[in-house]
């Protein structure tokens, strides 16, 4: 079972991926602003998390940075719901301290298998 906390602004995707995360038995906190990650982080320890790459109080480009000052060992993994946008220079660049880097069509298990690869 792992800490997952999940950074989304998609009301829909983020209940259904916390939803899904919970009943694979994992302890799952979603948060709909990129300003609420950080601090959740500096309060309470968690073993990966996942950021949307743009949502209202930063995204993933920024938070990944204070993220890393807050826990440089966490893995982070990146999730978007523009599949164009993994394949810009801009993407690669801004986000290559994030261990993955997936669109939000990716499956529950794909999502389960990430978690695993990178909490074990």
């Amino acid at each position: 079972m792992a800490r997952i906390l999940i950074a989304d602004d998609d009301p829909d995707y983020l209940a259904a991926f916390c939803d899904g995360m919970k009943a694979l038995g994992h302890q799952v906190t979603g948060v709909d602003q990129g300003s609420q990650v950080v601090p959740i982080l500096q309060a309470d320890p968690y073993d990966i998390v996942f950021l949307d790459v743009l949502m209202k109080g930063g995204g993933a480009i920024t938070l990944i940075h204070a993220v890393r000052a807050a826990d440089t060992n966490i893995p982070v993994v990146i999730i978007t719901g523009k599949s164009e946008i993994i394949a810009s220079p801009l993407f690669e660049q801004g986000l290559r301290q994030a261990q993955a880097k997936v669109t939000k069509t990716a499956s529950l298990v794909d999502l389960e298998r990430l978690v695993r690869q990178f909490t074990s």
